[in-house]
């Protein structure tokens, strides 16, 4: 079909894989240099990751200015024809491909998207009955001699090549790279999960049990794998498994849409390519122009039976605390031991000694019974990993890419005489994506600050206590 500037915008008719190519790159191209000069415009800078937070707002905590709202709003304008032109695009692509044509919505998942533009652009054009590369289900004859026929064996073939994938990349980007990104938690597992069924479904109809099965067993071995090399230890592939699985999973869930029936074409060098190519392409990218960190806060609260002048002293600096058991600390993250300071004022020495070693925490506000608030200049491990070694070097704990800023504690006195102690711990996190990782970390802090609120509070109202005898 001859393309035109009307044609573009209609939903009938098929594109070819070159010409879905061409428009799709300079599309992006052409979109891309719009919004730069959008945001030079408004005086906002502009690159790849700002699709995904087109203002960087996870680093601010402020609401919207008009200027904000302005230029967001002509984003939004401005990008209404490159969807239209997109999804049509996809659409006609698709229905050349015979593909379904509800697959069109991962036009709109981030990172996805960019793989599922890699696989149409090497899905063939669907030929009349079965397609002339399909070989090997329903009888046909094997697609090579050594390959199996089997069930088990094509199984076991898909989970042993995507696990040796898995585990490749995983080293390559954690030992060469460390990258801890997109590419490493969305887009490796679903090439895995696209791959792992990909080639099971080389010589055998798939159904969503074999799914299940082969990716499951595929990210199985994966963590041994890494596990046995020494790259991670167990706890944090324990915090990456959901995530990386529920991808794994969409994308093997994909992989059997597309060529899981007996009349599906069969995968092409140029498929196995795409996957193979795309992971180091876009891991190159993210460490080329790696994403803004993002800048969280966990505010927890406790009410207290002690005025704030009792509690000033005892939140400053603290006696040893019981051992820890609680989940986290258990699973050897870092927890807060004791708190030692000497003097007063800003110009006061306070250390936290944790269990994987001290904090060095600079004093930012003091005002006796309001407001205690520190920064840490040193920090130790955030955790002592779980290894069958003893000890494993783990990239993104050397590298402290999670960064406790500061931490501020406000004390408000209450009309029945206690005190609600309120604390707010600022942090940054290089690990993406960070609304995930966000969970795991949100939570441990929260564990940090009702460990120590608890204590504090114990004290205090013992202090009370005895003070009224």
């Amino acid at each position: 079909m001859a393309m035109t500037f009307a044609s573009l915008w209609r939903w009938d008719g098929k594109v070819s894989r070159g010409t879905y190519a061409l428009f799709g790159i300079c599309g992006l191209a052409t979109k891309h240099n719009l919004d730069r000069f959008i945001a030079y415009r408004f005086g906002f800078r502009w690159g790849v990751w700002n699709y995904l937070d087109p203002l960087e707002r996870a680093a601010q905590f402020s609401p919207l200015s008009g200027s904000e709202k302005k230029f967001l709003a002509i984003l939004l304008i401005t990008a209404l024809p490159f969807i239209w032109i997109g999804i049509t695009m996809t659409v006609k692509r698709l229905r050349d491909a015979g593909q379904p044509l509800w697959l069109t919505l991962l036009f709109f998942a981030p990172v996805i998207n960019l793989l599922f533009f890699a696989i149409l652009i090497a899905l063939p054009t669907q030929q009349a009955g079965l397609s002339p590369d399909f070989q090997g289900k329903s009888g046909t004859r094997p697609i090579s001699p050594y390959w199996p026929t089997t069930r088990t064996g094509s199984a076991a073939a898909a989970v042993v090549i995507t696990a040796l994938l898995g585990v490749v990349v995983t080293w390559g980007a954690l030992r060469f790279v460390g990258n801890y990104g997109l590419t490493l938690f969305i887009s490796l597992p679903f090439v895995m999960g696209y791959l792992a069924v990909l080639i099971y479904s080389r010589t055998q109809e798939t159904d969503s049990g074999d799914v299940l099965g082969v990716v499951s067993l595929s990210l199985l071995l994966t963590g041994l794998g890494i596990t046995a090399i020494a790259v991670e230890g167990i706890v944090c592939l324990l915090m990456a498994a959901p995530i990386a699985w529920l991808v794994a999973m969409f994308g093997g869930l994909l992989a059997m849409l597309i060529h899981g029936r007996a009349n599906s074409p069969q995968a092409t060098p140029s498929m196995f390519a795409v996957m193979l190519i795309s992971l180091p392409v876009l891991l190159g990218v993210e460490h080329a122009a790696p994403p803004p960190l993002p800048r969280f806060q966990v505010h927890t609260t406790i009410e207290i039976a002690a005025p704030p002048e009792v509690i000033w002293k005892r939140l400053i600096e603290f006696p040893p605390l019981a051992t820890a058991t609680e989940w986290p600390f258990r699973l050897g993250i870092a927890y807060p031991i004791e708190a030692r300071i000497k003097g007063e004022g800003l110009t006061a020495d306070r250390e936290c000694r944790f269990s994987t070693g001290s904090f060095k925490e600079p004093i930012l506000v003091w005002e006796p019974g309001k407001h205690f608030a520190f920064s840490v200049a040193d920090e130790p491990l955030l955790m002592k990993e779980t290894s069958p070694y003893e000890n494993i070097r783990v990239r993104h704990l050397e590298d402290h890419d999670f960064q406790p800023e500061r931490a501020d504690f406000v004390l408000v006195r209450l009309p029945n005489g206690g005190t609600r102690l309120e604390g707010t711990t600022t942090y940054q996190n290089k690990m993406w994506p960070g609304m995930y990782w966000r969970l795991w970390t949100d939570a441990i802090i929260h564990s940090i600050h009702n460990r120590v609120f608890n204590h504090v509070k114990t004290l205090a109202e013992k202090d009370v206590s005895q003070t009224s005898k």
